[in-house]
């Protein structure tokens, strides 16, 4: 049987919430799908728990390993080649979804018009919290076919979660510059050329509890992929807001003189305001390094290939 869907998952020492994604998968009322998860040189039990899921399992798992860190973006670069599934839903190691999830998907889809589907790349649904609580409003447009950039500035800038065709993602790679670099530099440019379908509820459940997680770091981490898609933001030009302005700034300093990375700084006008803007951000770089807040994590590529785990 050949698999509709290839759900991918990059871990790095969440053996504590794994759990929720096998459950997750586990529970779901549509069957035919496999799970790839990759484990980035986890230091706890993650891949002894992995192996148990794929004795307890009722669908295909296929768990590889790093042993020296690689980054999320290698993981979900590699990861995409290994798929066979004609979508691909990327499955974050701390989050669940709810067991009707990929059968509403797979549903939404064949309702979609065949010239219509030629030019969507995804489809989007909105995020409940564990609380129960929306992340955002319902978007209440129209037109169901949309750029993404224009649903993002239409609607609030919130996490969304995409039910990805393959043949069309296969034609992009996330940059491997960090270990973790925004997915939203690769679906902007995606979004140049193809257009989002929306799906109005929400499906993804959205935990804020992890100790490790990038959203809710007390740490700055990141911070190559950080300035990257701070730069997409910038070189936007439409209606670039002061925060971005200063965190580009201050994540610039952080890379060149602390970190010690080689970055050039773009010009996107040539006014006193850029001087203010470059000021302020300096002056938060100087804050950083005095509250010890910068995570010195220095990014190495690592051009190796994970080990399956049988």
């Amino acid at each position: 049987m050949t698999l509709k869907i290839s759900v991918i998952t990059a871990t790095r020492n969440r053996e504590s919430t794994l759990n929720r994604v096998f459950k997750s998968l586990k529970s779901q009322t549509f069957k035919n799908f496999e799970w790839i998860v990759c484990d980035d040189s986890s230091d706890d039990k993650t891949i002894n728990l992995l192996k148990k899921f794929k004795k307890k399992a009722n669908f295909r798992i296929r768990i590889f390993h790093f042993k020296k860190r690689a980054g999320k973006p290698r993981i979900d670069n590699f990861c995409i080649k290994q798929s066979v599934g004609e979508f691909i839903v990327f499955a974050d190691s701390d989050d669940a979804f709810k067991k009707n999830s990929f059968a509403d998907f797979i549903k939404e889809w064949s309702k979609i018009p065949n010239e219509t589907k030629k030019k969507t790349f995804a489809l989007i649904s909105r995020i409940v919290t564990s609380e129960g609580k929306t992340l955002e409003n319902k978007f209440n447009i129209g037109n169901k076919s949309i750029s993404l950039i224009d649903l993002n500035n239409l609607t609030q800038a919130k996490e969304k979660w995409l039910f990805i065709k393959k043949n069309i993602i296969n034609k992009y790679k996330f940059p491997e510059i960090d270990f973790y670099v925004p997915e939203g530099i690769v679906w902007e440019k995606i979004s140049k050329k193809y257009n989002v379908w929306i799906m109005d509820n929400c499906y993804r459940i959205f935990y804020s509890d992890t100790s490790n997680s990038i959203t809710f770091s007390k740490k700055i981490n990141y911070t190559i992929g950080q300035l990257k898609s701070l730069e997409l933001e910038v070189l936007r030009k439409k209606d670039i807001k002061a925060k971005a302005l200063l965190n580009y700034y201050r994540y610039l300093y952080i890379n060149k003189y602390y970190l010690k990375y080689k970055t050039k700084e773009i010009n996107y006008f040539n006014n006193k305001l850029k001087l203010i803007y470059k000021s302020i951000g300096f002056l938060f770089f100087i804050k950083d390094i005095m509250t010890l807040k910068i995570n010195n994590d220095k990014f190495k590529k690592n051009y190796s290939n994970p080990i399956e785990i049988q």
